[in-house]
């Protein structure tokens, strides 16, 4: 990784592209002009153009967020991945830290029905939404507060902030949500698993979660 490319590679073969993205930045361009050439996309787009392969986007993270991201080399392997996604047959596993104190162990599911308009996502209906699972459990604690460990059935846009602000519980450094001012989103995404079935080499790619420190938790 250079000194300018928000990323690190985890894996790589002739199917996929696995990388670990750095918190602020994006995944792909936005309307603004600043994030044309600098977003995760265009720095792999450079990086395969120059192996004469070709990037596609199948997932995506927040902004704010750190962590696991795979990209396909393929238009019939990104059909692949994103229909596992679709079925919900991918583990998601994400770490983040909140600032209230929880008892070891303290579990949560939310359901929600999530709405996007424009930039914003909001609550809403059954009939306008668009499902949202979210399970959550408080583990070990850090100075700052407790971390919890989330698994998402969905992936909606915004989702585990969402839902953790539903519970009254403040993410450190959310300050859409929770209104929360630090030196960064305590949110990270570090383990992402496809089922076995699958057709590709690898299936499971995790890496050292950032602040989760119960070993039977992983």
């Amino acid at each position: 990784m250079s000194k300018i490319s928000p990323y690190s590679i985890l894996y790589e073969d002739e199917q996929v592209l696995v990388v670990y993205k750095q918190r602020n930045v994006f995944t792909i361009r936005t309307a603004d002009k600043k994030t044309y050439s600098h977003n995760l996309y265009h720095y792999l787009f450079l990086y395969l153009k120059n192996k004469g392969e070709r990037l596609f986007v199948v997932h995506r993270l927040d902004y704010e967020t750190s962590g696991i991201l795979i990209f396909a080399k393929s238009k019939e392997m990104k059909e692949r991945l994103q229909k596992c996604f679709e079925e919900r047959r991918v583990l998601r596993e994400y770490e983040c830290v909140v600032q209230e104190d929880l008892p070891y162990g303290k579990e949560f599911h939310v359901k929600q029905f999530l709405k996007e308009e424009g930039l914003k996502v909001k609550l809403s209906t059954p009939e306008e939404g668009r499902e949202a699972i979210t399970h959550i459990v408080a583990l070990n604690k850090i100075e700052i507060g407790t971390v919890l460990k989330v698994n998402i059935e969905t992936g909606r846009r915004n989702q585990i902030r969402i839902a953790l602000h539903s519970l009254s519980l403040t993410l450190i450094g959310d300050t859409r949500y929770s209104l929360n001012e630090a030196k960064r989103m305590y949110l990270n995404f570090y383990h992402l698993k496809f089922p076995e079935d699958v057709q590709m080499t690898r299936h499971d790619f995790i890496c050292e979660p950032l602040w989760l420190k119960d070993e039977k938790s992983l």
